[in-house]
């Protein structure tokens, strides 16, 4: 057996090692960024909740009616004093 072929093999255990390594922290990077996945749906889902039990805001349609009716108001209020 030739002394390159230990040096070469400790070389290689030593890049498989370094590989490894960083192969362990991605995956606990991984599993961190699932959790705070996880957490971010349901904050999401608690607020869109929430949101839909809030009143909504009058829509156009009721605006225009209420202008409608304000404007008719002001137009037999106009005529009845005139």
């Amino acid at each position: 057996m030739y002394r390159d072929d230990d040096s070469a093999r400790s070389q290689r255990a030593n890049a498989l090692i370094d590989e490894i390594a960083d192969l362990e922290r991605q995956k606990v990077a991984h599993a961190t960024a699932d959790q705070r996945l996880e957490a971010a749906r349901r904050e999401l889902a608690s607020l869109q909740s929430h949101a839909a039990a809030a009143p909504r805001p009058p829509a156009l349609t009721m605006h225009l009616l209420v202008f409608g009716a304000s404007a008719a108001a002001a137009f037999v209020a106009y005529n009845l004093v005139l």
